[in-house]
């Protein structure tokens, strides 16, 4: 019964996710142009890892199922180039740090694939959402995420090099135009909630002079 209902459920997923073309949503922007809006979204976009966090994950069939579509789609032209050659036989862990979010990845020569929680990993690359949507929109340069601890690669230290190189040299443009303009306003939001807390912050030491 477990395995008939798995296969139904990995059915009505592969309906939904054939050829990443997911419905997208019309965002009204004349309301995102104003102030108050463009605020409220900010702190609902920060407030949601710490949602995340208290969600119940998927069962693991359905991560593996998800994240190894959106992965292999994302990044088919270093997999066809054969950049991630460097995974075979090897296990890279990704850490969502704010999300508690953990994918073990591997290669095996044909795509990317998401082993099981706990895999012994070899390298490790870790950072929180806001830095990697921030990468994602090419909206900061990821070596000074690096420089300033951010984002970190631990471990191996010539698997690491792979995957900063990686990073370097994903062509965002060849993303879908919706995903890119997703990531675009989700990074203009984190910028508008990061002023706000550094002019809160402000505000707070001059009430703290006087």
């Amino acid at each position: 019964m477990n395995i008939v209902c798995q296969t139904k459920s990995v059915f009505l997923i592969n309906e939904w996710f054939i050829d990443m073309k997911f419905p997208v949503p019309p965002v009204p922007a004349q309301l995102l142009n104003k102030p108050i809006f463009k605020n409220l979204a900010a702190k609902s976009l920060a407030s949601l890892p710490v949602i995340i966090r208290f969600l119940p994950q998927p069962p693991h069939f359905i991560q593996k199922f998800v994240v190894e579509k959106a992965l292999n789609r994302a990044l088919s032209e270093q997999i066809e180039m054969g950049e991630f050659d460097f995974l075979l036989g090897h296990c890279l862990h990704l850490s969502v740090k704010d999300m508690q979010l953990n994918f073990y990845l591997s290669y095996d020569g044909e795509q990317l694939i998401l082993a099981p929680e706990g895999t012994l990993a070899d390298v490790h690359f870790s950072g929180n959402s806001k830095e990697l949507i921030l990468l994602a929109s090419r909206s900061e340069d990821p070596d000074s995420f690096f420089f300033q601890r951010r984002l970190t690669i631990e471990g191996d230290t010539e698997l690491g090099l792979y995957i900063k190189n990686i990073i370097d040299s994903v062509d965002f443009d060849s993303w879908p135009s919706w995903l890119n303009k997703l990531m675009a306003v989700m990074a203009e939001l984190i910028q508008i909630e990061t002023n706000n807390q550094l002019n809160n912050q402000k505000q707070d030491i001059v009430e703290q002079a006087y």
